[in-house]
C-alpha cells in the first residue's frame, strides 16, 4: 500500500515547528508548545499496525532508531567532551559528569543534543504499544492509557525534576497521544469530529495568546522534556485538537499546493536527521553571528540537516548508521552478502521506506 504524501507533509510541518520553537520565543513559542511534540506521537499512532512478532519488531526499531541515536550522539558528544577536557584539564569530575549525562540521556541532555530525548522515548512508546495494541480489548487499553495520563500528571506535580534515564518517565505522557492517533484513524471520516477539533484548537491558541499578552505565565502547553503538561486534562484535549487540525492542514496543502507539499514532504522524510542535528546548526550559527539572526538560524537548522540527510543516503554505511536502514545495517554486518556495498539506488529507496515508517 502506497504511503499518502500528506503524512510526510505533516511531519515536515511538525519538524519545522520543532526548529522554530527552539529558536524563537514569544507568542509563536507558546502556540507551538501547545502540541508540537504530541503531534509526532499522534501521527505515529495513526500509522501503527498491530505487531505479530514482538522480538523482530524490537530489533528492527532498535536499528532504525537507536543506531542513529548512538552514532549522532557520539559524533556530537565526543568533540564536546574533548573541548570540555581541554578547557578544564584539572576538572575530571566535570568531564565524567558530562560523559555520564551523554550515556543516560533524556533530560540530562542539553544545548546541541537537547532534542535527543525524543528518540529514546519514542522507541519505548513503540515497544509498549506493540505489546498492547492487538493483544488487549479496547476498553482495557483505554483504561491503561488513562492511567498513564494520570501518572504523568502525578510525575509533573510531585517530581517534575526527576531525571529518569533516557527520559522513560515521559512515556507516560507520550503513549496516550500515540493511542489517540491510533484510535482516530479507526473512526469513520464523519465521526472524527474535525469541526470540534478546530474549535478546541482555536480556543487553545486564543488562550495561549491572552496568557502571553497579559504576562500571566500560566503553563498551558506541553513542554514534555521538562515534564510540564499544562492544565491536567484540558491541555491534553487542546493538544489533540491541534493535532487533528494539523492533519487537515497537511491534507489541504497536499491537495492545493503540490509544489509546497513536495518540499514539506522532503523535510518530513528527513525528520529524524533534522531532529538530531538542527541544534548544532542553530546554536553554532548563534555562537558565530549572535542569537538575533533567528530566521537565518531556523533556515540553517533545516537546510543543513536536510543536506546531511541527502548526503547520508549516498552510501550503504551512512544509510545504515545515520538513517537506520535495516537492510544496509545487515549488509554492513555481512549478514546479507547479496547486497552490493556500493549500491546507491536500491539502498536509497530502502532507507527512504524505513524513514517513512518511523514517525
Amino acid at each position: 500500500m502506497q504511503r499518502q504524501r500528506w503524512i510526510d507533509v505533516l511531519r515536515g510541518i511538525g519538524i519545522i515547528l520543532v526548529v522554530w520553537g527552539h529558536v524563537y520565543g514569544g507568542y509563536s513559542f507558546d502556540i507551538i508548545f501547545l502540541f508540537h511534540m504530541p503531534l509526532f506521537f499522534f501521527i505515529s499512532g495513526y500509522l501503527f499496525r498491530p505487531v505479530a512478532d514482538l522480538g523482530a519488531f524490537c530489533r528492527r526499531k532498535a536499528i532504525q532508531l537507536l543506531v542513529p541515536y548512538a552514532v549522532f550522539l557520539l559524533a556530537i558528544g565526543i568533540p564536546l567532551t574533548i573541548d570540555l577536557f581541554l578547557n578544564k584539564p584539572h576538572d575530571a569530575a566535570a568531564v565524567l559528569t558530562f560523559a555520564g549525562d551523554m550515556l543516560l540521556g533524556g533530560s540530562r541532555l542539553s544545548a546541541w543534543v537537547a532534542a535527543f530525548w525524543f528518540v529514546t522515548v519514542f522507541f519505548a512508546v513503540l515497544l509498549i504499544e506493540a505489546a498492547l495494541i492487538g493483544r488487549h480489548a479496547r476498553s482495557t487499553l483505554l483504561w491503561l492509557h488513562a492511567a498513564m495520563l494520570a501518572a504523568s500528571y502525578l510525575n509533573a506535580f510531585f517530581a517534575p525534576a526527576l531525571k529518569v534515564p533516557w527520559a522513560l518517565n515521559l512515556v507516560l505522557a507520550a503513549a496516550p497521544f500515540f493511542y489517540a492517533g491510533h484510535l482516530w484513524r479507526q473512526l469513520p471520516q464523519r465521526q472524527r469530529g474535525d469541526r470540534i477539533a478546530v474549535a478546541v484548537a482555536a480556543l487553545a491558541v486564543i488562550a495561549a495568546i491572552v496568557n502571553h499578552y497579559f504576562g500571566w505565565h500560566l503553563s498551558l502547553g506541553y513542554d514534555m522534556k521538562v515534564t510540564q503538561y499544562g492544565v491536567p486534562g484540558l491541555s491534553f484535549i487542546a493538544a489533540l485538537g491541534c493535532c487533528v487540525c494539523m492533519t487537515r492542514v497537511a491534507r489541504r496543502v497536499d491537495a492545493r499546493w503540490p509544489a509546497v507539499a513536495l518540499w514539506l514532504a522532503e523535510l518530513g522524510q528527513a525528520a529524524i536527521v533534522i531532529m538530531f542535528m538542527h541544534m548544532v546548526f542553530t546554536m553554532g550559527l548563534a555562537a558565530m553571528l549572535g542569537e538575533e539572526y533567528r530566521l537565518l538560524r531556523v533556515v540553517a537548522g533545516l537546510a543543513g540537516s536536510y543536506l546531511l540527510y541527502r548526503l547520508g543516503r549516498r552510501w550503504s554505511w551512512s544509510r545504515a548508521l545515520l538513517l537506520g536502514s535495516e537492510r544496509d545495517f545487515h549488509a554492513l554486518g555481512g549478514r546479507r552478502r547479496g547486497l552490493s556495498w556500493g549500491s546507491r539506488r536500491r539502498g536509497s529507496v530502502q532507507s527512504n521506506l524505513i524513514l517513512k515508517d518511523q514517525f
